[in-house]
């Protein structure tokens, strides 16, 4: 798709991108893809167990649940999922025996950085989609959430609107971002 093609180079080197592209113009697939490629190409876990490489951060339940579904399809790493409803000491047991991927609703994941203990330091990507469907109104915790992960990593935004308070989160989240904005 245009998203894709336009995002694609760019995320795979590495940069800070602040995508914009309608609902169903394939953003998952656009920042999947890259931060599969670097997953495999990462060989920083030299441990025995997994280390939170890849951080995404979705609007809700249910584009979590879809998202885990593709990236558990196609990959084989280790992936956690962090969303309200499932049970609160698994997660945490989970997370504890790490996990290369994790996928979460902003507010069961503060939860897990304010009441957890595992190890986030060696995040690669923080993915942050649909922030214009829920992030928005949760501008706090996003911020929270975001200062208590490592300063050095590659941030990927997206969203369907490009608002203020996208802006906002943009600023708070990316460094010397790119923006690519695509109309079809």
């Amino acid at each position: 798709t245009h998203i894709q093609a336009r995002t694609l180079p760019y995320l795979q080197k590495g940069r800070d991108v602040l995508g914009a592209a309608k609902t169903g113009s394939g953003k998952t697939l656009a920042y999947l893809i890259p931060c599969f490629e670097l997953l495999s190409a990462s060989n920083s876990n030299k441990r025995m167990e997994p280390v939170l490489s890849l951080l995404l951060l979705l609007a809700n339940r249910y584009s979590s649940l879809q998202v885990a579904k593709k990236v558990g399809h196609f990959h084989n790493k280790t992936i956690g999922l962090l969303i309200g409803g499932m049970n609160r000491k698994a997660e945490s047991i989970r997370l504890e025996k790490g996990v290369s991927i994790l996928i979460c609703t902003p507010g069961r994941l503060l939860d897990h950085l304010q009441n957890s203990k595992w190890i986030h330091h060696n995040l690669l990507s923080l993915v942050i989609d649909e922030a214009d469907a829920l992030f928005v109104k949760i501008l706090g915790d996003l911020t929270q959430i975001i200062k208590a992960l490592p300063k050095e990593r590659q941030t990927i935004l997206f969203s369907a609107t490009q608002t203020q308070k996208v802006d906002d989160l943009a600023k708070l989240s990316l460094r010397d971002p790119l923006y690519i904005g695509v109309d079809d």
